[in-house]
């Protein structure tokens, strides 16, 4: 019989907190990511989904808790350090983040231009075998983020989020503003960009469709804290009032 691999941990988050002033966002959060998982984080507008993202990327620091990536922990680490160790991350942000001025070959290479000064020929070279991965058209290369339309922008920065190959990629609200149809585009790309470069991945969505299609592990913010998790299956079949009342109210379809 053989025996099944025992996947790492590559992102650890224990007894999490954060507040501003007297406001607590998020309270006592524990969660870890496993080697070629993919993980969806739902919950309500303001629940504390994006403050949990900026604090994994180093853009908040917790006020109480960890974070460790690759065993290593992220807070407090001196600032060059926790640099070193973002490069293992790639990021898409709910609009996008393109940088208008720059066409989409430079938008694509951007983070590994700044890590490594390459030539504009083995750049645009590098941003063409990434976008042929994700099976987008060679001629959106030398066009400027305005030129394209909200989806193909998405798409591009899904393209930037896996250049240098990183090893969690994180994407905040990816289908957000999109129809059906574009979503679920969207939703493939994800899955390709994780398979090809054997990352892991969190999603932060409130698009329950996508949960279903993209998710290995589901968690739940809801009052500061995790209130479920499991996987999508149990989802759909969960007791748990929580979960159940966050899902009639964004796919209502689910339980009709």
């Amino acid at each position: 019989m053989k025996k099944r691999k025992i996947k790492n941990i590559i992102l650890d988050v224990k007894d999490l907190k954060k507040t501003f002033g007297n406001n607590i966002i998020l309270n006592n959060i524990n969660f870890n990511l496993l080697e070629g998982e993919s993980l969806a984080i739902i919950g309500a507008s303001g629940s504390g989904k994006s403050v949990l993202l900026k604090n994994i990327i180093g853009l908040l620091e917790p006020d109480t808790g960890s974070i460790k990536i690759n065993s290593t922990e992220m807070v407090n680490l001196p600032r060059r350090d926790k640099e070193n160790l973002l490069l293992k991350l790639g990021i898409t942000f709910q609009h996008g983040a393109l940088f208008d001025s720059l066409k989409i070959w430079e938008n694509i290479i951007f983070k590994i231009q700044n890590q490594q000064k390459i030539s504009k020929i083995d750049g645009r070279k590098l941003a063409l075998s990434i976008i042929k991965r994700l099976s987008l058209k060679p001629e959106i290369l030398d066009l400027f983020p305005s030129e394209i339309s909200g989806g193909m922008q998405k798409r591009v920065a899904i393209a930037r989020a896996i250049c240098g190959n990183p090893k969690i990629l994180l994407f905040d609200e990816p289908t957000s503003g999109l129809d059906p149809v574009t979503g679920s585009v969207i939703d493939k790309l994800i899955i390709t960009a994780v398979k090809t470069i054997g990352a892991s991945a969190i999603t932060i969505t409130h698009d329950m469709a996508s949960v279903s299609r993209i998710a290995d592990k589901v968690i739940l913010i809801d009052k500061k804290t995790i209130s479920w998790s499991g996987t999508p299956k149990e989802m759909l079949v969960s007791k748990n009032l929580k979960i159940k009342e966050f899902i009639k109210s964004t796919n209502p379809k689910l339980f009709s």
